[in-house]
């Protein structure tokens, strides 16, 4: 697990320059595991205590982990967002994904991890000795499929949002928003937790078409806004039209 001295900090982010700390625990620790329930949700939890590490709190733009360093842990998400990303030599940045308090990241079977991991938002992150839960799965069959479902819904995930890329702008952001609408337990208000930068770097648009699409969305009535980050569903139907 990394030391506070070893925290990178993207050279862009100097406000949020501030390193990653221990965040004390107390028994018992009901971190959320939204992928399975009842019994296997309890048996999760165990193994998951018996894993444990002091969960990280990391800052806004905090690098938790970069590409090409070792994959000896993967990375339970408590609280916050947490984004995979690529940053090129031209100085554009990829977002391949965004993680949601309950999603768990970092399985490969790589000896080094293919993208960066930061924190889109203030996150509190659990560390997972790779090889500790991959003993424990290969013993235990539903950790083990647990694990291969967590991998599928990432592959699909991923899948998508290849897809997407083909799309117009319009189409990405409606897709966007839809899935994240799910993610985050329906509700009518949504709260982005990933700033527009983010957002527009995830579905290859510039800022300003992100803009401009919010700006046309809320034009017809689809949606709302609330504030900086908050949007109010008005009309869903649409939004799902808009994918068609």
């Amino acid at each position: 697990m990394p030391r506070s001295s070893d925290v990178k900090t993207p050279a862009d982010s100097r406000e949020h320059n501030q390193h990653f700390t221990s965040v004390p625990v107390r028994p018992p620790v009901n971190y959320p595991t939204t992928s399975v329930r009842g019994d296997d949700q309890e048996l999760l939890r165990r193994a998951l205590q018996a894993l444990r590490r002091n969960p990280i709190h990391c800052h806004r733009n905090n690098v938790i982990v970069c590409e090409g360093d070792a994959a000896d842990f993967m990375f339970l998400v408590v609280s916050g967002t947490i984004r995979a990303c690529r940053t090129f030599q031209a100085g554009s940045r990829s977002i391949i994904a965004f993680y949601l308090p309950g999603d768990l990241l970092g399985w490969t079977n790589d000896l080094t991890h293919s993208f960066s991991v930061e924190a889109a938002t203030d996150a509190v992150v659990l560390f997972l000795k790779r090889s500790t839960l991959q003993s424990i799965a290969s013993r235990e069959s539903r950790i083990a499929r647990f694990l291969q479902a967590a991998t599928i819904n990432e592959l699909r995930r991923t899948q998508e949002h290849a897809l997407l890329m083909s799309r117009d702008a319009k189409y990405r952001l409606a897709a966007f928003l839809s899935d994240l609408w799910v993610r985050l337990g329906k509700a009518e208000y949504l709260d982005l937790p990933m700033s527009h930068r983010d957002i527009a770097d995830h579905l290859g648009l510039t800022i300003e078409t992100l803009s401009r699409t919010i700006t046309g969305m809320e034009q017809a009535g689809i949606i709302a806004r609330r504030s900086n980050h908050g949007l109010l569903l008005q009309n869903r139907p649409a939004l799902l039209h808009m994918m068609n």
